[in-house]
């Protein structure tokens, strides 16, 4: 379901440096917020079935996949990618043209609540690392231009794994570059240390989130 993971387009290049179990945790939230939205579409009772169908078909399609012994690791990567691209139609394919335009009010809710969060954090960042004005506004167009090219390649269903995954590491370099023309030396070390630092407790809430999940 890429066009709800749409919405955290944010955490996107966060994912791609991630380590396996940091994705295993990022995985497990992402699950949290489609179920969340998927409340949100007040799905009928048959639609529920045809939702619970689907995920058990997925599930044994993957155990099947997960046996053979004798596929490589990119096909298996490739077998994985279609499969969740099958199972995003599938779900699409249930819900009526009102649920629909819901799914893209919901998408755009998101998105707002991401941006007062990333312009808040421009604000602190503005602070620490002592931005101009100048620098601040562009900083804040590249990140829109960023997250306008990393939300159409997360909707663009023809893609190959193996591109997807190429074109969100360049997007995420190019970020990368950016910040480099923008910030002073001082200021992008300063950058990048803060960086690591929210990274680090970012996997931290998310674990605790999970832990919580599991005890209750």
């Amino acid at each position: 379901m890429k066009k709800i993971i749409g919405g955290m387009i944010a955490l996107g290049c966060f994912i791609l440096s991630a380590t396996a179990q940091d994705k295993m945790t990022m995985q497990n939230h992402f699950d949290h917020q489609k179920e969340m939205v998927i409340k949100q579409l007040n799905l009928t009772p048959d639609q529920q079935k045809q939702l619970d169908a689907n995920r058990a078909n997925f599930k044994a399609q993957m155990i099947a996949l997960n046996k053979d012994e004798s596929i490589t690791v990119k096909d298996y990567r490739d077998k994985k990618y279609s499969l969740r691209k099958e199972q995003k139609a599938a779900f699409m394919a249930i819900l009526t043209p009102d649920q629909k335009t819901k799914l893209v009010q919901i998408r755009q809710n998101m998105k707002a609540k991401m941006d007062t969060v990333a312009d808040k954090r421009l604000d602190r960042m503005k602070l620490r690392l002592n931005l101009s004005d100048e620098q601040v506004a562009t900083l804040k167009a590249n990140r829109q231009a960023m997250r306008t090219k990393i939300e159409m390649l997360l909707q663009n269903d023809s893609l190959s794994r193996i591109d997807l995954k190429m074109q969100l590491m360049a997007i995420k370099e190019a970020n990368k570059d950016s910040m480099k023309t923008v910030l002073t030396a001082d200021q992008y070390a300063k950058w990048q240390q803060s960086r690591a630092e929210r990274m680090k407790k970012m996997q931290d809430r998310m674990q605790d989130k999970m832990g919580n999940g599991i005890s209750e």
